[in-house]
Order: C-alpha cells, then sequence, then structure tokens
C-alpha cells in the first residue's frame, strides 16, 4: 500500500477538505451496505491509502482522515481540538498544579452549540435498532422526512464554521489552530501577516511533528495532497 498524507491549509481549504472527506465517508458507508450496488463492493480503491486505522485509549477502534488541518483561532465552532473520538476524555484540573499556592481562578468561555445536523449525526451513532408496533416503515420514513428537511434548512442558512457540515470523526493529531491569527479573513489578507504570525513561536515545530506523526507511521508513502489557500496569509503558512 502507498500511503497519502493530506494536508490543509487555510478557511477556505478546509471547507472545500470538509465536502472531500464527506464524500469519502459517503462512499465508505455504500461499500459497508449490505443490500448496496455491487460495484462499490467491488471497487480497486483502497481506502487506506488516505486513512489510518487506529484505536481510542479506550481500546475502540477507529478510521480516520490521514490527515492535517491548520486554520484560524476559534474556527472550529462546536468541534474540539481533540477531534470527536476523544470527546470523553476529562480536561486537566489546574487545581492540582502543587506548585502554586495562591488562589485560582478559571476563565471558560461558553461553547458553540452543535447544529440540527451534527446532532442528528451524534444521535444516529447512538440510536439502538427498534421495532415500531405499527407500520415500522411508514414512521421510519416519515421522521426521516422530517429530520432531512430540517437538517437541509439548517445546512443553507446557519453554516458558522466548516465543522458545522463535517461528519468524518477526525485523529486528535489532525486540528490545529494557528496562534495569533484571526477569524476575520479580511485582516490576515497578505503573505507578510502569515509568516509574521510563524515567526513567532514555536508554530513551525508544532505542525512539523503532527506531520512526522502521519509520515512515520506509513509503509510507503507516495505523496502528500494539499488543500491550500494560495492567496492571503495562509499562503505563507503552507
Amino acid at each position: 500500500m502507498r500511503e497519502i498524507v493530506t494536508i490543509q491549509v487555510g478557511n477556505f481549504a478546509n471547507y472545500i477538505g470538509s465536502h472531500f472527506w464527506n464524500f469519502q465517508d459517503e462512499l465508505l458507508g455504500l461499500v459497508e451496505e449490505p443490500h448496496g450496488d455491487p460495484v462499490f463492493k467491488n471497487s480497486s480503491l483502497d481506502m487506506d491509502v488516505l486513512y489510518r486505522a487506529g484505536e481510542t485509549q479506550q481500546g475502540l477502534l477507529t478510521y480516520s482522515p490521514r490527515l492535517i488541518s491548520v486554520g484560524f483561532q476559534g474556527s472550529l465552532g462546536s468541534r474540539s481540538l481533540s477531534g470527536s473520538l476523544f470527546d470523553n476524555i476529562s480536561p486537566y484540573d489546574t487545581t492540582d498544579i502543587v506548585t502554586w499556592t495562591g488562589n485560582v481562578s478559571r476563565c471558560v468561555a461558553e461553547p458553540h452549540k452543535k447544529n440540527l445536523f451534527l446532532q442528528s449525526l451524534a444521535e444516529e451513532d447512538q440510536q439502538n435498532s427498534a421495532l415500531y408496533a405499527n407500520d415500522p416503515d411508514k414512521e421510519k420514513s416519515s421522521q426521516k422526512q422530517i429530520q432531512d428537511k430540517d437538517r437541509v434548512e439548517c445546512l443553507e442558512s446557519g453554516v458558522k464554521f466548516w465543522t458545522d457540515f463535517s461528519k468524518v470523526h477526525y485523529h486528535p493529531r489532525s486540528l490545529y489552530e494557528l496562534d495569533g491569527s484571526w477569524t476575520d479573513v479580511q485582516k490576515f489578507d497578505n503573505y507578510g501577516i502569515g509568516k509574521d504570525v510563524l515567526s513567532a513561536g514555536l508554530q513551525i515545530e508544532e505542525m512539523s511533528e503532527r506531520l512526522r506523526f502521519f509520515v512515520e507511521e506509513c509503509d510507503h508513502i507516495q505523496g502528500i495532497q494539499f488543500i491550500v489557500d494560495d492567496s492571503g496569509g495562509f499562503s505563507s503558512v503552507a
């Protein structure tokens, strides 16, 4: 197998990348569909080229994109920096610091809420198969029709972040927010600004370490696929 690592750099690149990975996820679903079209099952397409297999700390098997996504600070919306595979890990408690004897106060911003589309995806993941007493097929179809209508309306009028329509589970090393950047594209609109942001701190090394993680676990990497904002501050980051 010859693996590919994908790198998305910039706000627009992440929107495009989100659609790209949603398509890949749909293809995986068609392959696993028991009564689906056999053309998908007999395809020579190897999804392991773009995806990596792994497991959580709880031992649950995972299948996530071999991806590094770089974006603005605060551009992930309701999605955690650690992705969706490790949401159950409890955050570090600052009151446990033994080298500080003074008072500790915690300031926490109100988290963004998942939109209806993401909520419905979460419900589908947790939902157990159930039998309906009266005409189950009709009832399921009716509920699905209502849900689909609400989902479409939500995605047409309520998208604020690229993660609002992303249905893929990301690895904790995949999502990276660029410190010192802004969510306002107009303020991050030239090559020099991006270069100045990178000159401070260890962000280049941090991104390189994430790339190194995905590359070193490959058996025989064939290349890196870039989806990049080729103008503005993210051009220098790329």
